[in-house]
């Protein structure tokens, strides 16, 4: 009886390590019948019935998809992206700049393009100095209290401690040219639109002293620079027009 009983409990062991070594070397299977009774088939045990709208979950066998939903590929987690290093101000500002001037560009009509210029002149207008901007906000003051000398005398200094500010030589010009010193005036917006090519204010004023002083042909290129730029400014648009027709004349 002892012996019987040994042998039962051997042959026991024997099927659970057959069904063991089956799990791990066949995974576990969903089956349906024809009458739609579905079923969990595990090797070397056997169908197991499911409850109805139940669905399966186990190491081997993935949940089944929501209709209509793809499943989803498995592969290994993606390591975030590293986070970019903080610009300088001057690249954040280079940035901005690049944006605006994209909006400009790209500006739907005069006032949108309007609101992008406007912009832009604030940002010109800061020269990253607390010396230099005091010394230019003074000349302002001397410019609008109509003291052009004082006004001239103090962006003379602004110009020799920042020679590569552009907003000082535009705004050097524009005194001088109150002052009828147009030569000083239009050499002064020449070298702004030679530091920052992109000076569509500094060409648009070029144009207009180049066309008050007889040089129309000078006058018509520092327009159309400015219209390269600003397309949407109908002042510009009709500054250009004018000129075309005057010193191209009208097509045959």
């Amino acid at each position: 009886m002892k012996k019987f009983r040994a042998l039962a409990l051997l042959a026991f062991a024997g099927a659970l390590t057959i069904a063991a070594f089956a799990q791990e070397s066949a995974p576990p299977t969903i089956t349906e019948d024809p009458d739609g009774q579905r079923f969990l088939f595990i090797p070397g045990i056997g169908r197991i019935p499911l409850p109805p709208g139940s669905r399966s979950f186990s190491p081997s066998l993935p949940a089944e998809p929501e209709e209509g939903v793809a499943p989803r590929a498995l592969g290994p987690r993606a390591r975030p992206p590293a986070p970019e290093p903080p610009l300088s101000p001057e690249a954040q500002q280079a940035r901005d700049l690049n944006r605006l001037f994209a909006r400009l560009a790209n500006a739907e009509d005069e006032r949108e393009a309007q609101g992008a210029a406007a912009a832009i002149l604030r940002r010109w207008a800061q020269s990253g100095s607390d010396t230099i901007d005091l010394l230019t906000a003074r000349a302002l003051v001397a410019e609008t209290a109509g003291a052009p000398a004082l006004a001239k005398a103090l962006l003379d200094y602004v110009v020799a401690l920042s020679p590569r500010w552009p907003e000082a030589f535009v705004r050097r010009a524009r005194v001088a040219a109150s002052e009828g010193d147009y030569a000083g005036a239009l050499a002064d917006l020449e070298t702004a639109a030679r530091l920052e090519p992109r000076r569509f204010d500094a060409l648009a004023a070029l144009g207009a002293l180049a066309e008050k002083t007889g040089n129309k042909k000078r006058a018509l290129d520092a327009y159309r620079k400015a219209l390269d730029i600003s397309p949407k400014d109908a002042a510009l648009q009709r500054d250009e027009e004018r000129l075309r027709l005057d010193v191209e004349g009208r097509g045959i």
